[in-house]
């Protein structure tokens, strides 16, 4: 299995070459940097100033990039360098990736492959990373889902999802001259993947994405656990999609997510819903307040008011719960985590560690739809 991973890996590497096209995403996008640092980590690297000065990477050389007066203040080795616009760290070969270090801060260093631009915008350095798509992807799936499994086949669900996402949300960013970001706004984009199951996955999907029904590629929302039940997505955003319906989802009944409790104080509870016009003395409405369920089946709302807001306001980890009385208090039982739509992360790890292979997940939770090879598009 090493060897089988390492040849993976080298062919991934001449794979970029071939098959791959770079995009560009924000990293650090939560966070103003004034300074960071740069160190080639694997592989060769040009320096280039304003795009027109350049110069050649010393080996094992720390590039110091300081903020000053809306211009960068480069040194190397601690040594000055000059102030610039723009600088650019290029990759010189086939596999390189490099470390960035923000404010001398070794909690936040990361490695990310490709190429990366920096430059300031007046408040903060901008760091882009100019990434082959396949390395992208591969880091994407491993940001979301490591420790979660090891099974190839799931990292292979994941990576057409993200390949997706990336997809349909390339111009995201667009007014800002970047692609992406590398948080939740977009997808957890937080260090170069190094994991072999990850990489594996990737390259046997390269290319590969997700179609419904007339040909076009779909939005691929997941979540943690569906809690036995996915939810339709106007049920939650109010936007009916035909492939984001509810489906029954027996195989998320299995994993850690699937159970929760949580207690309100009933008092609480109830004005909150006096508080949405409900009339709580109405005795059919305090009854329903107090015995919700959902046994027989997902519902989108409580005597009018909507659960994903039920949800947001009380931090309840999903919309699937039952309600009881429980002294002073209501107990609210429930089930998955997350908002239900699309691919339970959970399920789907189940569904390949019983044999399924990755389509057919796929087209278990999104119907209708069909995994579409590079070549049939």
């Amino acid at each position: 299995m090493k060897a089988k991973h390492l040849i993976i890996i080298a062919l991934l590497a001449f794979g970029n070459t071939l098959w791959g096209q770079k995009i560009r995403v924000r990293l650090f996008s939560e966070r103003k940097l004034d300074k960071i640092e740069l160190k080639a980590s694997f592989g060769a690297y040009n320096l280039l100033f304003d795009d027109t000065i350049s110069a050649t990477m010393p080996r094992n050389a720390h590039i110091g990039v300081v903020m000053k007066d809306n211009r960068l203040a480069v040194s190397i080795n601690d040594s000055v360098i000059g102030r610039y616009k723009k600088l650019k760290f290029v990759s010189n070969g086939l596999k390189c990736f490099f470390q960035i270090t923000p404010s001398n801060d070794e909690k936040l260093q990361r490695r990310y492959d490709d190429d990366l631009i920096v430059f300031c915008d007046g408040k903060s350095l901008i760091c882009i990373n100019e990434v082959e798509e396949y390395n992208y992807v591969a880091a994407v799936v491993q940001s979301e889902t490591w420790g979660a499994t090891t099974n190839v086949e799931f990292f292979k669900v994941q990576a057409l999802c993200c390949r997706n996402y990336m997809s349909k949300n390339l111009a995201k960013h667009s007014k800002e001259d970047f692609n992406l970001c590398d948080s939740v706004h977009c997808q957890v984009y937080k260090s170069r993947a190094n994991k072999p199951e990850v990489i594996e996955a990737v390259f046997l999907t390269r290319g590969e994405v997700i179609t419904d029904d007339k040909g076009k590629i779909i939005e691929t929302p997941f979540h943690s656990n569906s809690g036995g039940m996915t939810v339709a997505a106007v049920d939650v955003w109010g936007k009916d999609v035909p492939y984001l319906v509810s489906v029954v989802d027996s195989f998320s009944l299995k994993s850690k997510n699937l159970n929760w409790e949580k207690q309100i104080k009933q008092r609480e509870w109830l004005n909150y819903f006096r508080d949405k016009g409900i009339d709580i003395k109405d005795s059919a409405n305090l009854d329903t307040l107090l015995h919700f369920s959902q046994s027989e089946g997902r519902k989108k709302d409580l005597l009018g008011v909507s659960l994903v807001k039920i949800r947001q306001d009380f931090g309840l980890r999903s919309t699937y719960f039952n309600v009881e009385p429980w002294g002073s208090d209501v107990k609210l039982s429930g089930k998955g985590y997350g908002h239900g739509v699309g691919l339970s992360q959970e399920g789907a790890i189940i569904m390949c560690e019983q044999g399924f292979e990755y389509w057919e997940v796929i087209e278990h939770y999104f119907p209708q739809c069909k995994v579409v090879k590079p070549q049939d598009l």
